[in-house]
């Protein structure tokens, strides 16, 4: 089971620099013109896949049925939600496809989002991930929130850093902490400007 003490997978926090930096040379060709969602999900799958573990694959947007034990996804959920990213291990990509439920062999999933997302959106993907993990309480479920040129408040201290402690989930029983906060900037004091990618890993009740 996955603790706080426990250290975030290796393969995220060598994506998620290097997300930051991408960012920041996207930034300096296209300055006036935001990086979309859907291009921030395409650069954290190449990155991530660049850094997997050895019987590691990883998996573009999954139906939460399909992630969960016997596809118990809550009715008023909806059954189309997807997550942007899932790690299996112990599958080809092949042989996952294969396969109508991944649950069991699942070792981590990922949203990705925007800082600047309404608060709303955010919230809703951190409240997927709870129900995720509660019904999976031995996958890591991880949010990705990426923000250019600006300091996401919500996760990042004025220092720059993350934003300890225990943070409850509004209307379920987990919570989340911010695991880790990368940046790219263009000097040390520019903690504003900078652009961040952050982990923030979802926890059930049940965990410190």
């Amino acid at each position: 089971m996955s603790k706080p003490s426990a250290r975030w997978p290796s393969w995220s926090g060598n994506a998620l620099q290097g997300l930051a930096f991408w960012i920041g040379h996207r930034h300096a060709l296209y300055s006036n013109y935001p990086l979309g969602e859907s291009a921030l999900v395409a650069e954290a799958c190449n990155l991530i896949y660049a850094h997997l573990g050895h019987g590691e694959t990883l998996l573009c947007e999954q139906k939460y049925t399909r992630l969960m034990p016997d596809a118990a996804w809550p009715n008023e959920q909806g059954s189309k939600p997807r997550a942007d990213l899932a790690i299996v291990k112990g599958l080809t990509h092949s042989q996952a496809k294969k396969l109508a439920s991944l649950s069991g062999h699942l070792s981590a999933v990922i949203e990705v989002k925007r800082a600047s997302s309404p608060r709303s959106q955010i919230d809703n993907d951190l409240k997927r991930l709870a129900i995720f993990k509660n019904a999976n309480p031995d996958v890591r479920a991880l949010l990705f929130v990426v923000a250019e040129s600006h300091r996401p408040k919500r996760f990042v201290t004025h220092e720059g850093v993350a934003l300890r402690g225990k943070h409850d989930i509004h209307e379920h029983d987990a919570h989340y902490r911010v695991r880790r906060v990368c940046k790219a900037a263009a000097s040390f004091s520019g903690k504003e400007k900078a652009h961040y990618a952050c982990i923030i890993e979802v926890f059930s009740g049940a965990q410190p």
